[in-house]
């Protein structure tokens, strides 16, 4: 056996197809070890993850997915192999030597997987690390919330090591669950510092109203602070209204960074191209600390002296140069508003993606979103500020 590690480059015009051959050839869409492939295509490569390929006599044997995992005093970084193999096991020996010099930790979804030990839940909301008895209703929710293939839930084992692993129970029925992974650096800190990426969420219906969600972003930051992680980042649709007061005026994360159609997909949730923001929650700040303990703040438009409001529905408005504040209105029910009119909807998200990619930014001169105001006809609007330290000083 004489096995080559081949690292795939996703800046490559062909990225996207070649990780749709690799997943038809590991069996999708009816291989449920495979992760979502419009999570490899996009998310994946940013937050340091690897797409790897491994040849045994130029013949392919197998695929590996590089998850982030850790990084040394001295810089090297280390990380989750996640192993699919073909036709035979490979040899755990041959592979570290094929990924030489960096060191990796072989994973296969199909080996003996561990989770918390089964305990019941007390009464109420409980949330805390998932026991195998979990898996099947955190897979069933996901179907439900996205339609779609869930993300594989051995990613929840202990063995795979994610960046978080929580779920919500209400009265010890499963409610939501949350999933991380660990990512190289994490705006606006230096990319030789681990953060989490926060990738999945979701809250079954029937129990939203408890807070659920915000109690387990929550609990996730805890845990990182906990562990010296003091960047969370994860991607939202900038028009979803509820998102957004969750994200910004319950957490008090921010979003420096906004990215045009970031996912190639299409689904209930999306049926306009799926553009996202960056969204960055720094709890060991002064201003994201706030969301640790924030009931949510209520502003007003009217409160903000001389923001300067860059659009009238889907109609971009002339702005002044350097306002104090800008306010960017979005729909009040985007989902609803994507099946009941496609026409304005996409009219929606081309002007508001026009607005974002101008004025959205970590640099100097741009701004950055950190609250939702509303103004007295009940219409919601993103507000940015400027760039700056704020976001980031303890």
């Amino acid at each position: 056996m004489l096995l080559t590690a081949r690292f795939l480059n996703p800046a490559d015009p062909a990225w996207n197809a070649a990780i749709d051959r690799l997943w038809q050839r590991l069996g999708a869409p009816h291989n449920p070890e495979l992760l979502p492939p419009h999570f490899v295509k996009s998310t994946f490569p940013r937050m340091g993850g690897i797409v790897a390929t491994i040849d045994d006599h130029q013949r392919l044997a197998g695929v590996g997915l590089l998850f982030p995992r850790a990084i040394a005093t001295d810089g090297t970084r280390s990380y989750t192999l996640r192993l699919h193999e073909f036709d035979q096991q490979l040899d755990d020996n041959i592979l570290r030597t094929a990924f030489h010099p960096m060191p990796v930790v072989i994973y296969r979804p199909s080996d003996s997987l561990t989770f918390a030990p089964p305990a019941p839940r007390p009464a109420g909301v409980w949330i805390g690390p998932p026991q195998a008895d979990d898996l099947p209703a955190i897979a069933g929710l996901y179907r439900a919330v996205w339609n779609s293939q869930p993300y594989p839930t051995d990613l929840f084992s202990a063995e795979f090591g994610p960046g978080t692993a929580l779920v919500a129970t209400v009265d010890g029925q499963l409610a939501g669950f949350l999933l991380g992974f660990f990512r190289f650096g994490g705006a606006p800190y230096a990319p030789d510092e681990v953060a989490i990426e926060s990738q999945v969420m979701a809250v079954d219906p029937a129990y939203r109203g408890h807070g659920l969600a915000t109690r387990l972003k929550r609990v996730q930051a805890r845990d990182a602070l906990a562990r010296g992680v003091r960047c969370i980042q994860w991607t939202v649709d900038p028009l979803q209204l509820p998102n957004a007061l969750l994200n910004f005026n319950r957490l008090h994360a921010v979003a420096g960074a906004f990215v045009r159609g970031y996912y190639p997909v299409q689904n209930a949730l999306n049926l306009v191209k799926a553009s996202r923001f960056m969204i960055t929650w720094l709890p060991a700040s002064a201003h994201g600390q706030r969301g640790l303990t924030d009931d949510g703040e209520r502003l007003r438009l009217a409160d903000l002296p001389g923001v300067a409001v860059l659009n009238d529905g889907p109609q971009p408005l002339p702005a002044p140069d350097d306002p104090p504040a800008i306010a960017i209105a979005i729909p009040p029910d985007w989902t609803a508003l994507q099946r009941r009119d496609l026409a304005l909807a996409t009219a929606w998200r081309d002007a508001t993606d026009a607005i974002f990619a101008a004025w959205i930014g970590w640099e100097a001169g741009k701004y950055v979103i950190y609250a939702v105001a509303h103004d007295a006809g009940g219409n919601h609007y993103l507000i940015g500020r400027p760039a700056g330290p704020w976001t980031w000083e303890e």
